[in-house]
C-alpha cells in the first residue's frame, strides 16, 4: 500500500513538469485553429485523459509529435462540432423568419395590421383630453389606477369611469372601421 502511494506521488510530480513542459507549446499549438479559451479547454481535456489513462500510459520518445497529434484531431473535433451548431442555429434563424413571413399571409395583411394600430392611436386622440391623458396612462403607461388618482389628485371611481368611457368610445370607433376594412 505505501509502495502504491509512492508511486502515486512520483507520477503526480512528474505529470506536473510534463504538463508545464508541454502545456504552452499545444495551446499554442492549438490557437492556430481556435479561439484562446478553446485552445486551453482542448490542451486541458487531452492532460485530463492522459491523467485518466495514467496506469497504462507508456512514455514515448516522439510524446511531443503524439500531443500535437491529439491536439489538432480535437481541434478538428471542436471545429466540426461547432460547424454542426452553427449550422443549427442558422437554421433556426431561417425557420423563424419563414415562420414570420407565414404569419402574414402577404404584406396586405401587415399593412392592414399596421392600419388597425394606426386607426386605434388615432381613436384615442378623439378622446376628451382629460379622458385620453387618463386611458393613456391606464393602458399606454401600464399604471395603476390607484397611482393615476394619485398624481392627478382624483378618486379612484372617476379614473376607473374615465377608463371605462374611453373603451366604449374605442370599441364603438373601431367597429365601425373594422366594417368597413372588410369591404
Amino acid at each position: 500500500m505505501k509502495k502504491q502511494k509512492e508511486d502515486q506521488g512520483i507520477f503526480t510530480e512528474y505529470f506536473k513538469a510534463f504538463y508545464l513542459q508541454y502545456a504552452g507549446d499545444l495551446v499554442f499549438f492549438a490557437r492556430q485553429f481556435v479561439d484562446a479559451h478553446a485552445a486551453e479547454d482542448i490542451v486541458h481535456d487531452i492532460f485530463l485523459k492522459i491523467w485518466d489513462k495514467r496506469s497504462t500510459i507508456i512514455v514515448e520518445e516522439n510524446i511531443r509529435n503524439y500531443l500535437l497529434s491529439m491536439v489538432q484531431h480535437a481541434c478538428y473535433d471542436y471545429l466540426k462540432h461547432q460547424q454542426v451548431e452553427d449550422t443549427f442555429m442558422n437554421k433556426a434563424v431561417q425557420q423563424i423568419k419563414l415562420d414570420e413571413l407565414k404569419y402574414y399571409e402577404s404584406p396586405k395583411d401587415y399593412l392592414w395590421d399596421k392600419d388597425k394600430i394606426e386607426a386605434v392611436y388615432a381613436s384615442i386622440e378623439k378622446l376628451p383630453s382629460k379622458r385620453r391623458e387618463i386611458f393613456k396612462k391606464a393602458y399606454l403607461e401600464e399604471k395603476k389606477h390607484t397611482d393615476i388618482a394619485e398624481e392627478l389628485d382624483i378618486s379612484v371611481r372617476t379614473v376607473e369611469t374615465h377608463v371605462y368611457k374611453a373603451l366604449k368610445f374605442l370599441r364603438d370607433s373601431l367597429i365601425t372601421f373594422l366594417f368597413l376594412s372588410f369591404f
